[in-house]
Parts: C-alpha cells; sequence; structure tokens
C-alpha cells in the first residue's frame, strides 16, 4: 500500500459504514423480492452476524437459463465460485477427485451472484 493508495482510503473509510447499511439494503430488497420465488435458494445470515454484502449470490438449478434471462432484460450476473475448491489447481495436491464432496459441486453449479454494491437502484 503507497501513500497515495492510503490517502484514498483514508477518505473512502469515512464513507464505509454509510456503504455497508446500503448494500444491507440492497440485499434486503432482493430478499423480499426473491424470498417467494420457487426454485431459489437465498443467502441467509444469522440473527447476531452482519454480513458486509461483497456479493448477493444465490442458488438456481437451471443457472445458465436464469443467466440469460437476466442478461437480456439488462442485469449482469457472475459466478464467483465455478469450481470447488478442491477441484482447483491449488487443491489438487490433495488428492480429491469429483464427487468426494458432493454437496460444494452442486452448489458451485447452481449458484449465480447478482449485481450487489452500494449504487444499485429498485430500477
Amino acid at each position: 500500500l503507497d501513500t497515495i493508495q492510503a490517502a484514498v482510503l483514508n477518505v473512502k473509510l469515512k464513507y464505509y459504514p454509510k456503504d455497508l447499511a446500503k448494500r444491507a439494503e440492497v440485499a434486503s430488497k432482493y430478499t423480499k423480492a426473491l424470498e417467494n420465488k420457487s426454485g431459489l435458494v437465498l443467502p441467509f445470515v444469522e440473527k447476531k452476524a452482519t454480513s458486509a454484502w461483497a456479493q448477493y449470490s444465490i442458488r438456481v438449478k437451471n443457472r445458465d437459463e436464469v443467466q440469460n434471462r437476466l442478461k437480456e432484460a439488462g442485469i449482469p450476473t457472475a459466478v464467483h465460485y465455478p469450481m470447488p475448491l478442491q477441484l482447483q489447481e491449488c487443491g489438487k495436491y490433495r488428492g480429491y477427485k469429483k464427487g468426494d464432496f458432493p454437496i460444494s459441486e452442486i452448489v458451485s453449479e447452481e449458484i449465480r451472484s447478482l449485481p450487489m454494491n452500494s449504487y444499485v437502484t429498485d430500477e
């Protein structure tokens, strides 16, 4: 971290609590809009915990179809976890193979992240 980056970060830190609150508001709106849609698994945060909402990741069985429909509507999505850690190059030394962790493999095939930042609007 050089001095210029530190100076920028120092200014941004003043706005961090407001940014976190706005992200929580966006996440709440997503949850309210999607909670009764069948076939979706939404993120869950324990009542005693808080989330910085770096992503709002949902699970859906027909992920690619949903991604295409959202793209057509002008809504970008991302897959932050396309492959389970144990199947990535960095995990190969452990000797795991496909099928050793079936739940993580299912999740990696279903997960999709919706736009998440403090600038997301209701549109």
